[in-house]
């Protein structure tokens, strides 16, 4: 009978290849005798079938298959199915799928049911009303199923199960040990994402820069029309929300990276939710957007110790190999670094690293205390009721100049101030034994009058919240990010050193990393003397060895030509390693020392994307987004030929 039914519906599916045999005066309408040698060694293929077998078979079904049988009709794709059970099942079957745990039986090695080797079936399912949000045919009104076993009272649902931490008592919401992601994750209570779905999302973000937002309106102005909820049921709620997207990018991501390292995912399955209201309802939405903040802090850390994957990768492309006498004696290995504004909520307190209770707060639980105290650069005096300011007049009027000009017809511009003073100038400062500050927050400056009502003076304000100054990447010349890092405040050269250092350095024994013999940076020429103005420092010994030449293009365009230190220690053409020579005999650049720039357009746009995201998911979106560049890049590098790899440790 499963012979024939494929038979059937295979058939269904190559009706125009069989009409392509007969000849023009043929009726489309007429059943054909025959079918084609080539559809009929598919169909003994794929049925299990004789070429006998396939002739009887045809004979007895080509009306059924040719005139469009309308029963047929409704089981010929996913969508007619749909449509059938939409139509017809009412409230109990109101779509061909619904949502179940993936076993029949309970697998908890330590149930008693399990111990005593009693094969029961789990019983007593839980049904819910739920919403799957699917890549073809939009969001479907399904039923949602959860099974408690009664031996240990483990809940099965469809991606994970809730089992009890001995240890706690909390419950934890485990996720099952799989080869490959499951078909459908749970966002919500009442909504579930297909996971081709999900992917989609997170490669449109990738390639796109598309925030979740966006995601939602691309989703729904392609599907607007076609959900159909069963009208006894109570769940009406059919609207994807940004939140979802997130919520799916979370889970796709954590269970890609336990797969990989062949853990299990499990998180808190009872936390604090967060609570917004639909603009366009004014319904009160759940949020379920704290389930994952544990194991992504734990990816986040691990990341930031062990690095990302492609740490330790080489290539043709960003590794030279010198050869003597026809032989390999010396390969050269080259970094770039740069840094690239994109920026997230921070603590209003200059260094403070601390995390927001919420993104909107300006000051970090230890620091809150500092919304009562006037916002302008330099006083300390309390604020006034209801105010950012204190109660001198120039400070109010600072204030007041401040919601004017957001919104008025111009928009307020935050002032990252990054743009570097004159080199000649920064050295200058450097040899008077000045700090440099490469950048500062965003601030808002005014022209009011003065309180004595005198004179008009700029005041320096900081009423709206301090965003984080950039992420530092260090990048290989081949594409390739290696490492970055989020500057709170400046782009300040010793945090740019104690990064390298913190990348490349060995000494705690418990990694191993390839240092570079040439880090690429566009201020070198500072860096260099910072580093080596150091006494006795580990720092110092670390960079000993490496090159530090700023690169070709910010060498050429933005240093100064009067610049003795910098033409002697960062001159690129200084390093003969930098350096080949063409069949021409011209001298030309082997690594791509403008790769940073060139990958900072691509992750720069990631600015908008997160400019309102949390501490923990902003660290942990821009990791997937590197991870994902970096797999992408591999591919890339493979099909060109370079050979990607990894450094090989004695």
């Amino acid at each position: 009978m499963s012979q024939i039914l494929s038979f059937i519906l295979h058939c269904n599916r190559l009706k125009r290849y069989i009409l392509m045999i007969h000849p023009s005066n043929h009726q489309p309408q007429i059943t054909p005798k025959n079918i084609p040698l080539e559809t009929r060694a598919f169909l003994q293929k794929s049925c299990s079938m004789d070429n006998d077998d396939v002739e009887a078979c045809w004979d007895a079904v080509k009306d059924v298959v040719w005139q469009e049988d309308p029963i047929l009709a409704q089981v010929k794709d996913e969508a007619s199915l749909q449509s059938v059970f939409s139509q017809h099942g009412g409230s109990l079957f109101p779509s061909p799928r619904s949502i179940w745990p993936p076993t029949n039986v309970c697998i908890n090695s330590e149930c008693p049911y399990v111990v005593k080797n009693k094969s029961l079936k789990l019983q007593g399912a839980i049904e819910l009303e739920a919403i799957l949000f699917t890549l073809e045919l939009g969001p479907i009104a399904v039923r949602a199923y959860h099974i408690t076993c009664d031996g240990c009272k483990r809940i099965y649902h469809h991606d994970y199960y809730v089992a009890r931490d001995p240890l706690t008592g909390q419950s934890r919401r485990c996720y099952y040990r799989a080869r490959e992601l499951p078909h459908v994750v749970q966002v919500t209570t009442h909504h579930f994402v297909e996971t081709r779905l999900a992917k989609m999302w997170r490669n449109s973000m990738l390639y796109s820069w598309t925030s979740a937002t966006n995601c939602v309106s691309i989703y729904q102005c392609s599907f607007c029309n076609n959900i159909k909820i069963p009208s006894e049921w109570h769940l009406r709620d059919a609207i994807l929300q940004p939140e979802s997207v997130y919520e799916s990018f979370k889970i796709i991501s954590l269970l890609k990276n336990h797969i990989s390292i062949g853990s299990q995912l499990d998180v808190p399955h009872s936390v604090k939710r967060a609570h917004r209201t639909d603009p366009a309802t004014n319904g009160d939405i759940l949020l379920q957007a704290h389930h994952f903040d544990e194991a992504m802090e734990q990816m986040n850390e691990s990341i930031q110790s062990a690095g990302q994957p492609e740490i330790n990768h080489r290539c043709l492309k960003c590794v030279r190999t010198i050869d003597e006498k026809g032989q390999p004696c010396k390969e050269i290995f080259a970094v770039v670094c740069d840094g690239v504004t994109v920026g997230r909520p921070t603590c209003g307190v200059p260094r403070c690293g601390n995390k927001l209770a919420s993104t909107k707060h300006p000051f970090c639980p230890e620091h809150y205390a500092m919304t009562q105290i006037c916002r302008v650069v330099g006083c300390n005096e309390k604020t006034r009721p209801g105010s950012k300011a204190c109660s001198d007049p120039a400070h109010h009027a600072a204030e007041v100049k401040y919601y004017e000009a957001g919104t008025a017809a111009f928009q307020l511009k935050l002032r990252y101030e990054r743009t570097r003073q004159a080199d000649e100038r920064a050295n200058t400062l450097w040899d008077e034994g000045e700090e440099l500050d490469t950048g500062s927050e965003a601030m808002f400056e005014a022209m009011v009058d003065s309180s004595q009502g005198k004179a008009r003076r700029k005041l320096r304000a900081q009423f709206g919240r301090r965003r984080t100054h950039n992420e530092q990447l260090i990048i290989a010349p081949c594409g390739m990010i290696l490492a970055r890092s989020t500057f709170h405040f400046s782009e300040a050269f010793s945090l740019v050193a104690k990064f390298v250092f913190d990348t490349f350095n060995n000494c705690d024994g418990q990694r191993k990393r390839r240092k570079p013999n040439f880090f690429i940076f566009d201020s070198n020429c500072i860096l260099s003397k910072y580093v080596f103005n150091q006494v006795d420092s580990p720092l110092k010994t670390f960079f000993k060895d490496i090159g530090l030449p700023v690169d070709v293009f910010h060498f050429k365009s933005k240093h100064s030509e009067e610049d003795a230190y910098c033409a002697e220690h960062c001159n690129p053409y200084k390093f003969q390693y930098l350096l080949y020579k063409d069949q021409n005999g011209n001298d030309c650049w082997y690594f791509n020392t403008s790769i940073a720039e060139q990958t900072n357009t691509w992750f720069g746009r990631y600015h908008a994307v997160c400019r309102e995201m949390g501490a923990v998911f902003y660290d942990f979106f821009l990791n997937q987004m590197i991870l994902m560049h970096n797999e992408d890049k591999k591919k890339q590098l493979d099909r060109d030929g370079f050979m990607p790899t990894y450094w090989v440790f004695d």
